[in-house]
């Protein structure tokens, strides 16, 4: 497994699906099956985390993924962790493609990727509570998984086009027991 998490800059507008989705369908339809994201004023830093790892399934085959995470900087890390507040709820949109590729835009940088295969390339998650009556938005993560002929390198290439600036953050060293002395 591999995984590295950057600092980016918190994007403000995202479009993710099916290029084909975004011709034939209107509105309800249209936001059921894509991602049109205009980033909330309150989530003011994000974190683009890059995971490769073995396919549970299918041990012949890497799994890659590129998740962004959008949220308060006090609680980005949290987000980053893959952890959430007890409090919390969630709600997905998995996104799925029928023509073997998928349409990505961050700020009017834009690509077509060919996935090799139709199904679900992705999800939308936002993580919110209820506050009385009003539903306070916490965080968003968006997931794009990678086609296969894109390797770590590769990945990492194209999440350089669609974020500038990325910055690596240092893994977190665990703390080693001491030996005992003899």
């Amino acid at each position: 497994m591999r995984k590295e998490i950057y600092k980016i800059k918190s994007p403000k507008h995202i479009v993710f699906g099916d290029p084909l989705y975004f011709e034939e369908f209107k509105e309800t339809e249209l936001k059921r099956l894509t991602v049109d994201y205009k980033t909330s004023k309150h989530f003011d830093a994000a974190r683009l985390v890059l995971l490769e790892k073995p396919n549970e399934e299918y041990p012949e085959y890497t799994d890659r993924t590129m998740t962004l995470y959008l949220a308060p900087s006090q609680t980005i890390d949290v987000y980053a962790e893959e952890k959430i507040y007890a409090s919390q709820k969630i709600e997905e949109k998995s996104i799925g493609v029928d023509t073997a590729r998928y349409y990505l835009s961050i700020d009017g940088r834009d690509d077509e990727i060919k996935t090799g295969g139709d199904g679900w390339w992705g999800s939308f998650e936002e993580y919110y509570r209820q506050a009385g009556k009003d539903r306070l938005s916490d965080a968003v993560v968006l997931t794009i998984a990678m086609p296969e002929e894109y390797d770590f390198k590769g990945m990492k290439q194209l999440a350089g086009y669609f974020f500038e600036d990325m910055q690596l953050i240092a893994p977190k060293k665990q703390k080693k027991k001491e030996e005992p002395s003899r």
